[in-house]
């Protein structure tokens, strides 16, 4: 069955893109083994209105060719751009229930801090895999700054610091 994974690169002080959704800070550090995994896993991709762009800031940088689903208040017709096609559906769990219909045994990638934390709240997330870059932004956007309270428990299962970052892999612990 597919997996949920939220993919992230994130800097040392929290935060997944500037204030003005730039990440440029992010390509600055050489990729490492666990980028190349997580690449060739990936079935589908859930994200934000936000993460959707333009054709200039495709998901993956237009590279994984895979059903892409986006989460918005006001869903349209599916568009294609650059070779991927996007579907616009109302909510979080919805778009993660059509990508894993779309994805087989492939892995689902959320995309974006507000995706990320409503699929942590809801409970869908099975793995957490966080590539971290040796810099501090001071401000942006955080990666887990609106989760319920409650406690999230995770188990590491893989780190990989080569390539200028550190690549961590964790799976969450259902609860009981």
């Amino acid at each position: 069955m597919a997996k949920v994974i939220v993919h992230t690169t994130m800097t040392l002080d929290g935060f997944m893109a500037r204030p003005n959704d730039k990440i440029d800070w992010a390509f600055k550090y050489a990729p490492d083994e666990m980028i190349g995994e997580i690449m060739v896993e990936i079935g589908a991709v859930v994200m934000g209105n936000r993460g959707y762009i333009s054709e200039d800031a495709l998901p993956y940088g237009g590279q994984v060719k895979v059903p892409q689903f986006v989460v918005t208040h006001k869903p349209r017709d599916p568009l294609t751009i650059g070779g991927l096609t996007f579907t616009f559906v109302n909510s979080v769990e919805r778009a993660i229930t059509l990508a894993k219909a779309a994805t087989g045994e492939k892995s689902v990638t959320l995309l974006g801090a507000s995706i990320d934390q409503q699929a942590l709240n809801a409970g869908l997330v099975d793995e957490i895999m966080v590539h971290l870059a040796p810099v501090l932004i001071g401000e942006g956007i955080r990666l887990f700054d609106n989760l319920k309270a409650e406690d999230i428990e995770l188990e590491r299962t893989e780190l990989i610091a080569t390539g200028g970052i550190t690549s961590l892999r964790f799976r969450v612990i259902p609860k009981k």
